[in-house]
C-alpha cells in the first residue's frame, strides 16, 4: 500500500526526466539554503543534473553535514542566479515535481489523507501560490503550507508529476479505507442495536417479575399476558422477534405499545 512512504520516493527517483532545468530549480527551491536531509532528493538532483543547461557552466559542490541525533544532510554549493522559474504549464509541472520531491509528501493520518508542500524558502511563497493556482486544483494554504485533500485532485497532481504508479496505489488505498470504514460503521450500528435490545429486554424482564410478584399476571388480557410469558421464555428475543412469535404476529411498534400498557397497569397497582 502507498502508506509505505518509501514507494513514492522510489518512483520519483527513477521517473522520466522532462524539462530538467525546471525540475532541478524546483528541487533546489524546495530546500532550505540548498540543504536537504532527503537523500533521495539529492540523488535525484545529481541524476538529472547532466540533462540541465546548468551542467555546461556549473558543477555543484556537495558537502555532507552530520550532527548527533539528526539525520545527515546534503548541501549544494551553487549560486542563486542559476535558478529558473517556470514559464508555462508544462514547465510548471516539472518545477512542481522538483519542489514536491524536496519539500512535499503524501500523508495518511488515522483519519483521511492529504498531500502537502511545505515551503521553507519564504521568498518563493507568493510565486508558489501562483503556480499552484494555475493547476486549477483545490489547494488550501496556511502560512508556508499548501495542501490538497480532494481525492481526484491528489490523483491529478501525482499523475502530472509522473508518479502514475503511486496515483493508482493511492486510489487503491483510499478505496480499501472506504470499505473498511463502511464495515466499521455497519458493525458499530449493529452493536448499538444489540445493546439497545439487551437493555430493553432487561427492563421488560424486570417488569415481568414485578407483575408476577404483584399477582396480577392471570388478570391481564390475553394479548398482554401472552407477551409477558413470551418474554420470560425468550429473554434474548428482540422486539421484532417477540412480535413475530405472537399469534397472530404483530409489528415492533405494536409490541412497544403493549409494553407501555403493561407499565401503566403496573404503576396503577402500586
Amino acid at each position: 500500500m502507498i502508506e509505505n512512504r518509501e514507494k513514492i520516493w522510489d518512483e520519483w527517483l527513477i521517473s522520466e526526466i522532462k524539462f530538467a532545468d525546471y525540475e532541478a530549480s524546483g528541487i533546489l527551491m524546495g530546500m532550505r539554503n540548498f540543504t536537504t536531509n532527503r537523500l533521495k532528493a539529492a540523488r535525484r538532483l545529481m541524476k538529472i543534473w547532466s540533462s540541465t543547461s546548468y551542467a555546461q557552466n556549473f558543477n555543484p559542490g556537495i558537502s555532507m553535514i552530520t550532527r548527533k541525533n539528526y539525520k545527515p544532510s546534503v548541501r549544494f554549493n551553487l549560486p542563486d542566479k542559476i535558478l529558473k522559474f517556470p514559464k508555462g504549464i508544462k514547465t510548471s509541472w516539472a518545477w512542481l515535481k522538483g519542489i514536491f520531491g524536496s519539500s512535499g509528501g503524501l500523508y495518511f493520518p488515522k483519519n483521511g489523507y492529504y498531500l502537502a508542500l511545505i515551503i521553507s524558502n519564504k521568498n518563493i511563497l507568493d510565486f508558489t501560490k501562483t503556480i499552484l493556482e494555475s493547476t486549477k486544483l483545490s489547494w488550501a494554504s496556511r502560512k508556508n503550507e499548501f495542501t490538497l485533500r480532494n481525492h481526484e485532485d491528489i490523483m491529478t497532481f501525482l499523475c502530472n508529476i509522473d508518479l502514475t504508479f503511486n496515483a493508482l496505489e493511492f486510489d487503491n488505498t483510499v478505496m480499501i479505507r472506504s470499505v473498511k470504514n463502511r464495515a466499521n460503521l455497519q458493525s458499530n450500528y449493529e452493536i448499538a442495536n444489540i445493546t439497545r435490545s439487551s437493555k430493553a429486554a432487561g427492563e421488560q424482564l424486570k417488569l415481568c417479575e414485578k407483575i408476577i410478584k404483584a399477582g396480577i399476571l392471570e388478570t391481564l388480557p390475553d394479548k398482554l399476558k401472552s407477551i409477558v410469558e413470551l418474554r420470560i421464555k425468550y429473554p434474548e428475543y428482540s422486539l421484532d422477534e417477540l412480535g413475530q412469535n405472537l399469534f397472530p404476529s404483530i409489528s415492533k411498534s405494536a409490541v412497544k405499545y403493549r409494553w407501555r400498557k403493561l407499565q401503566k397497569i403496573m404503576e396503577d397497582n402500586l
